[in-house]
């Protein structure tokens, strides 16, 4: 009978945390890519499917030194209000809430200075522990830069305009935009 106690003891507060864990679930993002800027304007979906809200802080990780990068906007468009954020090495951090039953759409927009190889990091997806449900991405270039290779493959091609629509988005790897 203790033995039983002792587990039901270490298992409902597991359970628990579990239930009042965020999930992101999705991105949009539009890359734009000069000789001068890569910019990546996105919107980032985190959901709460439990009865409580949820106040967390989220740490967004950018490829290149904070001194480097302009960021534009962290905005919650869910509730249509700024969101004051701090940054920190290699990226930002910011808090959400996310009333039960809900989902906050976030949109940041930063913009990187442009190397021979540029870096959206997908790889800190892997923390949430789950696959992104849908993912949307837009590349957009001029003639300013030639575009040598992609680490992922577009599903389609339109001038000098790249797409991808994935589903179960679990990336091992980050985005790269290698130019000539």
């Amino acid at each position: 009978m203790n033995r039983f106690l002792v587990i039901l003891f270490l298992q409902i507060p597991l359970f628990l945390l579990a239930q009042d864990k965020l999930q992101f679930i999705g991105e949009r993002i539009d890359f734009e890519l000069n000789n001068s800027r890569f910019s990546i304007n996105g919107i980032y979906f985190f959901a709460n499917s439990t009865n409580r809200e949820i106040r967390q802080t989220i740490v967004f990780p950018f490829a290149q030194e904070t001194d480097s990068i302009t960021v534009k906007r962290v905005f919650n468009l869910t509730y249509n209000q700024n969101i004051r954020y701090q940054l920190i090495d290699k990226g930002i951090s910011f808090k959400i809430i996310v009333l039960p039953k809900d989902t906050v759409n976030v949109n940041i927009s930063y913009s990187q200075i442009t190397e021979h190889e540029n870096i959206y990091v997908l790889n800190s997806i892997q923390t949430w522990n789950k696959a992104l449900q849908t993912v949307k991405y837009s590349l957009t270039f001029d003639e300013s830069v030639s575009i040598d290779n992609v680490s992922y493959q577009p599903d389609k091609i339109d001038g000098n305009v790249y797409y991808w629509d994935i589903k179960d988005f679990y990336p091992k790897e980050n985005f790269k935009i290698i130019i000539e």
